[in-house]
């Protein structure tokens, strides 16, 4: 497995080379490769659509409240990393991506903590061919689980989620 970085758009995107096929040539994204960055500062419910108030990085795509659309016909890989913590003892949370408001196949996770308290980040991710307009959005459910952002002492925020789209192409 090869690791490679390089800057895009003042920070700093690292990929692991599992496969030529998934290789990005640096430089690429330089030259108008799409991805939006978002996250979030709040506390959420599992309860639906998950939001996003923050906008850390965006080129070539459009995003809401609670969405990513895309604009340009290509591969993307999706990530959605929400941190949860148990509000009781066997607090439960799924998550998932949707494209155009249907359930991707295969993108759910769920977190289950045995103590209240306990705090975990889980990932939810897809390699997927995308149109012009099509929108992603992150769903959650559960119980006795939230979406929690922590602010510690001298770090910067933990977010809530962040929200990861990169075109491939």
């Amino acid at each position: 497995m090869n690791f490679k970085s390089f800057g895009l758009a003042g920070c700093l995107l690292s990929v692991f080379t599992v496969s030529p096929a998934l290789a990005i040539t640096p430089g690429i994204a330089a030259s108008g490769t799409a991805f939006a960055q978002l996250s979030s500062s709040l506390d959420q419910q599992p309860q639906g659509l998950v939001q996003f108030e923050s906008k850390d990085a965006l080129r070539n795509m459009a995003s809401t409240a609670n969405s990513v659309t895309v604009q340009q016909e290509g591969t993307y890989l999706i990530i959605a990393s929400p941190q949860v913590t148990a509000m009781k003892d066997g607090g439960c949370l799924d998550a998932w991506i949707t494209i155009n408001g249907k359930n991707l196949d295969n993108s759910g996770v769920r977190i289950c903590q045995s103590k209240a308290g306990n705090t975990n980040v889980v990932v939810s991710q897809s390699i997927i061919a995308l149109k012009k307009g099509d929108t992603i959005q992150v769903k959650t459910s559960g119980t006795n689980a939230k979406l929690d952002a922590i602010t510690a002492q001298g770090a910067p925020l933990i977010p809530s989620i962040i929200f990861t789209v990169l075109g491939l192409y």
